[in-house]
């Protein structure tokens, strides 16, 4: 059984850094909407907003944009957006004409159905503008009695049953994957700095939620409390061991992939790391005492 375990935890950090070297090669090539990526909107107002095949004013057009129209936007290069402006196209687009949509969160459509219909309101009475198979992720725009606004294909909007998309959780360190110690041994998972003892690797939220408590506490030094739903479960990530105060406070609405803070070695602490945990909270409350909730492996989640 204790082979078995350091097998299956082998195969997650070789998992890890996988995704890690993909999303390198994304600042080169095309990359897929991904659980970090946001939504933007075209803020150009009589004019079309150039998508070019670089970035800079020499590259080529490939695709224009309407004003107010959505975008996916992918990640950030100096002044200009990489996007994806239709489905499996990039490009990039000068970030002086996007505004940039707080709140907005990835999810994956559900293994369970053959392909998602994507309705032009929310109800099935709507018609349908599009499908979505298995494993594609949207963004979520907004939700309302169970029905969600999606961002899909690059730029097209639509309404999709919130029951048949699931939770998808980001990794809290984009710039390290180390392990340092594992769940099990403590309450979470120690993730150590991109470069051995040296502070100030960003820390951003694994989910979309709600900060319930942000600031000085106990061992965990700086720490944020954040409370979600993951897949219909109430559930509570912990960022620990900040080097100074969060950047985020308690009542905070946070997207994933938010920048939080910064890792460091507050509290109890024996080097620089950020404690991650991952606890099932017993009801929808703010869950600041231990016993509100139960940790559980983070593993399980990433």
């Amino acid at each position: 059984m204790v082979l078995i375990k350091k097998i299956r935890k082998t195969a997650v950090v070789f998992l890890i850094l996988a995704a890690i070297v993909i999303g390198s090669a994304a600042m080169t090539g095309a990359k897929a909407a991904t659980v970090t990526s946001a939504a933007g909107i075209v803020t150009t107002t009589s004019t079309a907003l150039n998508v070019r095949s670089s970035a800079s004013l020499g590259g080529s057009i490939v695709k224009k944009l309407d004003p107010g129209s959505y975008v996916t936007l992918i990640y950030k290069s100096g002044n200009w957006w990489y996007v994806e402006y239709s489905s499996g196209r990039y490009g990039y687009v000068s970030a002086d004409f996007i505004r940039y949509v707080y709140g907005t969160y990835a999810l994956d459509v559900s293994d369970a159905v053959g392909g998602l219909n994507v309705r032009s309101g929310a109800g099935t009475s709507y018609g349908v503008v599009g499908q979505l198979p298995p494993g594609r992720m949207v963004l979520v725009l907004a939700e309302s009695s169970g029905w969600y606004k999606i961002l899909f294909n690059g730029t097209q909007t639509g309404y999709v049953s919130g029951k048949y998309l699931n939770s998808t959780m980001a990794w809290p360190v984009p710039a390290s994957s180390k392990i340092n110690q594992y769940f099990g041994t403590h309450t979470g998972l120690d993730i150590g700095s991109s470069v051995h003892g040296v502070t100030g690797d960003a820390i951003v939220a694994a989910q979309t939620g709600k900060v319930a408590y942000a600031g000085w506490l106990n061992g965990y030094g700086y720490v944020v409390y954040i409370n979600s739903t993951f897949n219909g479960q109430p559930i509570q990530t912990r960022y620990g061991h900040l080097d100074s105060a969060p950047l985020v406070s308690a009542g905070d609405t946070v997207g994933v992939g938010q920048r939080i803070g910064y890792m460091g070695s507050t509290g109890t602490s024996t080097g620089v790391h950020l404690h991650f945990e991952v606890r099932l909270r017993n009801s929808a409350a703010e869950c600041i005492a231990n016993t509100d909730s139960t940790a559980v492996d983070p593993l399980n989640y990433l």
